[in-house]
């Protein structure tokens, strides 16, 4: 039995479109996460390289903001790195079937190709990395593009003769950019070897094109490890006890892997099932772009912790050769949990997609304790509070915006853009770079969140006295789904440990 091959290519245009909708409607909507401000952050305050993260991440979208984009039109950006993460994965899948064609049964490219894009779009956590510009984001279109300059290279030394030298150049450049991107891209460019070994042996080692690729990469680098080398070093410390951090307990692994399972489905682990049942080394070689970061990602997970998009390169490796799979289990007549397994996934996007427009789950009140636990409510209500503590700020004459975590102050330093924002904890971060210690003496606007509520920062070391100027509920479709109070604090001591209202 042979496919058509024009509907599963109508089915994919189709399906990539909707998805291409849905994020920039939700890129309107939504308000800036966590995260995505404080590299919006990294924007405004351009640098050499960050205290959490090397600088790509703020340098891509540096015109934008500085062009004063609103957050809707910001998230052009990963909704195009999104897209063109895709159609390399599609890429791939057509040169594996070329490179590759006596390890797989006979089918079509488009109908691969479908696959490929059904696993990319069925991944509820890829979603996420399409609308909101996340490091793992640039890692998107890198890590793929690592995996088919190394399949250029396989072809090019297949030759007796390989005119080989652009594809190590352009290899340096997304080596040196995936650096500046994120630091655990290492994990990926460590399967470049792999695989080349894998096809060629150590003869790899003879090509001049290889050490200008490495040169190249540290050139770009360079700037990361010059700021750090200013900074005493404290992006590499602070990385390493982020990932290395606590009791290591197979508890945690467990349960990053059950998070992983729900985040990225079992379309894709389907797929790879069908293709393992094949004898021939060569496309297996390129697991080494999941199997290395993954159980790096793993083994971390069981003492400092691992968060489930830290991960979405190495799945997303996986995607080519696990849509060639699917394709040909469906040939196969594996129909049924194929089907099955896809129609969860997609429940699960348009379960994650309902929340998101409604803000959380509808019928819950506020003073429920999923109401005051709502992860949802994260994404609403900043921009509005921003705005308020700006005013607050023109009214009492205060300069000084406190919060009393760091997670608190990337939104209102966004939104309350340009007026300075103090974090009143003990714990290093970026925003000691960008402002310092809130000066003793000082008095401040302090806000409060309900989703993250603390005690007044009352003491002797603290403020001698805080007052309520204001409250601001957030509303989502006649809903209050969370709550801003903004204090008025004077008279600031210069120390205090913050304590988190239960």
């Amino acid at each position: 039995m042979f496919y058509n091959a024009t509907p599963w290519y109508r089915y994919m245009i189709t399906s990539v479109v909707l998805a291409i909708v849905i994020h920039f409607v939700f890129g309107f909507i939504l308000g800036l996460s966590v995260d995505e401000a404080h590299y919006a952050l990294y924007a405004l305050h351009l640098d050499w390289s960050y205290f959490d993260h090397p600088p790509l991440v703020g340098w891509i979208q540096a015109l934008p903001v500085q062009w004063n984009w609103s957050e809707g039109w910001l998230r052009f950006i990963p909704e195009a790195l999104w897209l063109i993460g895709l159609l390399l994965c599609l890429r791939i899948t057509y040169t594996l079937l070329e490179q590759f064609r006596s390890s797989f049964d006979y089918i079509t490219a488009k109908a691969a190709m479908f696959w490929t894009s059904l696993i990319f779009l069925l991944a509820p956590i890829m979603h996420v990395l399409g609308v909101g510009l996340l490091p793992d984001t640039l890692l998107l279109v890198l890590v793929p593009a690592m995996m088919l300059i190394t399949l250029h290279l396989k072809e090019k030394l297949d030759q007796r003769k390989p005119h080989d030298l652009w594809q190590w150049i352009l290899l340096g450049i997304v080596l040196g950019l995936s650096g500046l991107a994120k630091y655990t891209a290492l994990f990926f460019a460590l399967a470049i070897p792999f695989c080349l070994i894998a096809w060629h042996g150590l003869k790899m080692f003879r090509r001049p094109g290889l050490y200008l690729c490495l040169s190249i990469a540290a050139i770009f680098i360079s700037p990361v490890i010059i700021w750090n080398y200013q900074h005493e070093w404290i992006s590499f410390i602070y990385q390493f006890g982020h990932g290395t951090g606590g009791e290591w307990k197979l508890k945690k692994v467990l349960v990053f892997i059950l998070n992983q399972l729900v985040t990225y489905g079992l379309l894709i682990i389907l797929g790879i099932a069908w293709h393992m049942r094949k004898r021939s080394l060569g496309p297996k070689a390129l697991l080494g772009f999941f199997l290395i970061p993954f159980v790096l990602f793993a083994y971390f997970s069981g003492g400092g912790g691992s968060l489930p998009h830290w991960t979405a390169p190495a799945w997303i490796a996986l995607a080519p050769i696990a849509g060639i799979g699917l394709a040909q289990a469906w040939e196969s007549g594996r129909r049924f949990w194929i089907g099955f397994i896809a129609s969860v996934q997609l429940l699960i996007c348009i379960l994650g997609f309902t929340l998101l427009f409604f803000g959380g789950i509808p019928q819950v009140d506020k003073d429920h304790a999923w109401g005051k636990k709502n992860p949802i409510a994260d994404l609403y209500g900043w921009q509005e509070a921003g705005l308020r503590m700006k005013e607050l700020s023109k009214q009492h004459e205060i300069e000084h915006l406190a919060v009393q975590n760091w997670t608190l102050a990337s939104r209102m330093a966004w939104y309350a853009r340009p007026l300075q924002v103090f974090v009143l904890d003990e714990r290093v971060d970026q925003f000691d770079l960008w402002s310092g210690l809130l000066p003793v003496g000082s008095d401040a606007l302090v806000l409060d969140w309900s989703q993250m509520a603390f005690a007044e920062p009352v003491s002797n070391t603290g403020f001698e006295s805080c007052e309520t100027l204001d409250t601001q509920a957030v509303h989502r479709l006649g809903r209050d789904i969370a709550q801003f109070d903004f204090l008025l604090c004077k008279n600031w001591q210069g120390h205090i440990s913050p304590q988190r209202i239960p």
